[in-house]
């Protein structure tokens, strides 16, 4: 019997059904960016970024597509030169006719989504948006309860075991309790004042400004919260997992593939 496969549009559409692009943000691009809509697609790749790894990646595997969760065409480009980082990715999917798809800011805003599964994975309960819209039906961020209080420190534990990282920024005092989390896949700085007001005890995110870190400053200069800065990539690599799983269970006769690729191009050093 002939194996029937999704196309590229079909895949898209079922992702959009979770992930609505009507709940992007304004200056987001998501959605199919290059290649053919009615490709079928045996095998896909996924991906929190592209890049030329990864698309090499995708060629060795054989993938009719790729999934990413930072879009390739952010704005839209004036010019595709093979000199440059962008054109030179456009042309080489073109050329090896693999489609690109991108699900951001709206797989951010759902339930279940980014901020939501980074909050499965540090074990908390009871979760729900940090920043609700339209009736919770959507938002941004996420915030639940530990099962058991922990101290500031212990936390910080956790969260460079689950994240595999030993770069944490953060303020706070290592001894406080730490019993109500809120969190932000990716940048999330805008958020902060959000997690003071919902009462959380640690606000962990990413890309967090010099500045933000006052935010969270009482009058004598003590932090009202911690405030945790995790990185970008590592806030939202699990993202890749999440795709994988969602898609797998919606069509379970495509082979989705996560990369192998750590796809972040920022490297710590350590004196």
């Amino acid at each position: 019997m002939t194996q029937i496969y999704p196309t590229a549009r079909e895949i898209g559409d079922a992702l959009e059904s979770w992930a609505d692009p009507r709940y992007a943000e304004s200056y987001d691009n998501v959605g199919l960016h290059v290649g053919h809509q009615d490709r079928e697609v045996k095998c896909a790749l996924i991906a929190l970024d592209i890049t030329p790894a990864v698309i090499q990646e995708a060629d060795r595997l054989g993938a009719d597509m790729i999934l990413t969760h930072h879009p390739l065409l952010f704005n839209p480009p004036r010019r595709i030169l093979s000199d440059d980082l962008q054109g030179q990715m456009i042309l080489q999917l073109a050329r090896l006719d693999i489609t690109l798809f991108t699900v951001h800011t709206n797989l951010d805003s759902v339930s279940g989504g980014v901020s939501f599964e980074l909050a499965r994975r540090f074990g908390l309960d009871d979760i729900s948006f940090l920043s609700p819209k339209e009736d919770s039906t959507y938002g941004f961020g996420a915030i639940g309860r530990l099962e058991k209080p922990l101290t500031l420190e212990a936390f910080l534990q956790i969260i460079a075991r689950t994240l595999d990282t030993s770069t944490l920024r953060y303020t706070g005092t290592p001894r406080a309790q730490v019993s109500t989390v809120a969190l932000c896949g990716g940048a999330g700085g805008s958020l902060v004042s959000a997690a003071l007001s919902a009462g959380a005890d640690a606000y962990v995110t990413a890309d967090i400004s010099y500045h933000h870190f006052f935010e969270v400053l009482d009058h004598n200069g003590h932090p009202r919260m911690a405030l945790i800065d995790a990185g970008h990539y590592e806030t939202e690599r699990h993202t890749e997992a999440l795709l994988c799983d969602w898609l797998g269970r919606h069509f379970p006769q495509v082979r989705f593939v996560r990369t192998e690729l750590r796809t972040s191009p920022i490297q710590t050093y350590v004196r």
